[in-house]
């Protein structure tokens, strides 16, 4: 199994934009659902009192060649270039992403 993890930091109150944005959509599986391969996905919010918050998404493959599929197939390059050369909302500090492999 392979799970790719993005992490993303919004200022406080925020949070939700994100989840909105990743979590389940109530007309049905999204794209990245349909995907060969494609096994879940969790979206975790970090429980903090204030200040900045932490959302997780996290996607689990059934193996890397799948994830690999995903990033290069046309449905998900097209969303990528909609969005190019537009600001990244002004609520998230930063964003990043990680692979790994399950070995346990």
């Amino acid at each position: 199994m392979f799970v790719q993890i993005k992490r993303i930091v919004v200022t406080e109150g925020n949070s939700d934009k994100v989840v909105e944005r990743f979590g389940a959509k109530p007309d049905g599986p999204s794209l990245l659902e349909q995907q060969p391969g494609y096994i879940d996905k969790q979206v975790l919010v970090k429980k903090v009192r204030r200040g900045d918050e932490e959302v997780l998404i996290m996607v689990r493959w059934e193996s890397e060649e799948a994830w690999k599929n995903w990033e290069k197939s046309p449905e998900h390059i097209a969303g990528h270039k909609a969005n190019a050369g537009k600001p990244k909302p002004e609520y998230v500090i930063e964003s990043g992403q990680e692979v790994y492999y399950v070995k346990g």
